[in-house]
């Protein structure tokens, strides 16, 4: 099978948190999420996939966006049926895309058996993880093909097989089987007809089949389904806000995934989501200063409720702030979650991402818990963003 080059190096930085980063990437775990459907997706509903696999699909798609939802979804279930568990020792494959142990230490960067965030279970065999590392693997893969079949575009692969069967079929025998192609084992032959057809067949309908359009405009989240979030007190919106909670809840998960424009500008994206073009502050210390000043802070409390800023002190002057979007009645940092920018930002290799993280998460290297301040009012006083014709 084909080695591929740099992504081992490229991919080091994810082993420090793989687990958190990818997962957060997409912001598909927890109530929150569940008012927002998954953003660019097109594996139909009726798609013969697991509830948990959908999510690792998207994640994948989201690791490589050349990717297809269908055909990944078509992939994972021919080489492991959405067994992340998966192990076959005869051709020594595991996990959910069958992955060699050269292939798996090439492209994580650490071996079969490495368990890098602690939670007993083999990274290859996490199914969070090992979707984006095989999507990273496949992404790669599909690279060196249309490589192969730009110089080499009289061969048969080339002329016969779409670039995502000659994805497959190198993923599973190796570029060698280009080169020989149609001479391939009846195995190989028939797991590339039987993932084509699954993959069309699990293919969310377009507008010209009479169904609905995959949407590419960002999740859409409910806001009576956000409404039922708000389970710990209550923020104050001073009037003239241009946005109730609800819709500033809602404008912040439209943001989340976005790849680049919010670096170092959290109070600007704190305030952005309730219809201001910036705070009206210096920085996110400034701003709870002011907070602090006016009433409108909490210091310490640790059970902030939906809408709120939340503040922490950081090595830097301007300090941070972030987004409430799901509160916790145990005021459980595991279950307490915010929007803010940034926080993987060395992960995905994004200039200024958005992302959906727990408390717990957020304070694990990005702020610290000893740095807290506290949460406060969502008041701002920036230039309000014109009025939406």
């Amino acid at each position: 099978m084909t080695r591929l080059l740099g992504y081992g190096t490229a991919l080091l930085g994810i082993v420090a948190a793989p687990a958190v980063a990818v997962l957060t990437l997409v912001g598909l775990t927890g109530t929150a999420i569940t008012c927002t459907p998954a953003t660019d997706t097109t594996l139909a509903s009726s798609a013969p996939v697991p509830a948990p696999a959908r999510i690792w699909v998207a994640l994948a798609h989201a690791a490589c966006p050349d990717l297809p939802e269908p055909w990944i979804a078509a992939v994972i279930n021919a080489e492991s049926a959405f067994r992340p568990d998966f192990s076959d020792a005869a051709t020594g494959r595991r996990g959910l895309l069958g992955i060699d142990a050269a292939d798996w230490q090439a492209t994580y960067g650490a071996p079969w058996d490495a368990d890098l965030n602690h939670n007993g279970t083999p990274d290859i065999e996490d199914a969070v993880i090992h979707a984006v590392i095989g999507a990273k693997l496949l992404c790669g893969e599909l690279s060196d093909v249309r490589a192969v079949r730009a110089t080499h575009p009289a061969w048969a692969s080339t002329l016969e097989l779409s670039d995502l069967d000659a994805v497959l079929l190198t993923h599973t025998l190796g570029e060698t089987a280009l080169v020989g192609f149609p001479s391939i084992p009846a195995a190989a032959s028939q797991m590339l007809t039987t993932v084509r057809d699954n993959a069309n067949a699990w293919t969310a309908p377009t507008p010209s089949t009479g169904g609905s359009a995959p949407t590419s405009a960002g999740p859409q989240a409910d806001t009576g389904c956000i409404a039922s979030l708000s389970s710990v007190g209550t923020v104050v919106v001073p009037p003239g806000t241009a946005a109730d909670v609800a819709t500033a809840v809602r404008n912040s998960l439209d943001l989340v995934g976005s790849r680049t424009g919010w670096n170092n500008k959290c109070d600007r994206l704190a305030c952005r989501v309730y219809g201001f073009a910036n705070s009206g502050y210096d920085s996110a210390s400034a701003h709870w200063y002011a907070m602090v000043a006016t009433g409108h802070a909490h210091p310490g409390d640790r059970c902030p409720p939906v809408g709120a800023f939340v503040f922490w002190a950081t090595r830097g002057p301007d300090g941070h702030v972030s987004l409430v979007v799901q509160s916790d009645p145990s005021c459980s940092p595991d279950r307490i979650k915010v929007v803010s920018n940034d926080v993987f930002n060395n992960v995905t290799g994004y200039d200024g991402g958005v992302y959906l993280v727990t408390l717990a998460q957020i304070e694990n290297g990005f702020v610290s818990t000893g740095g807290y301040r506290g949460w406060s009012d969502p008041v701002c006083v920036g230039s309000p963003l014109p009025p939406q014709g």
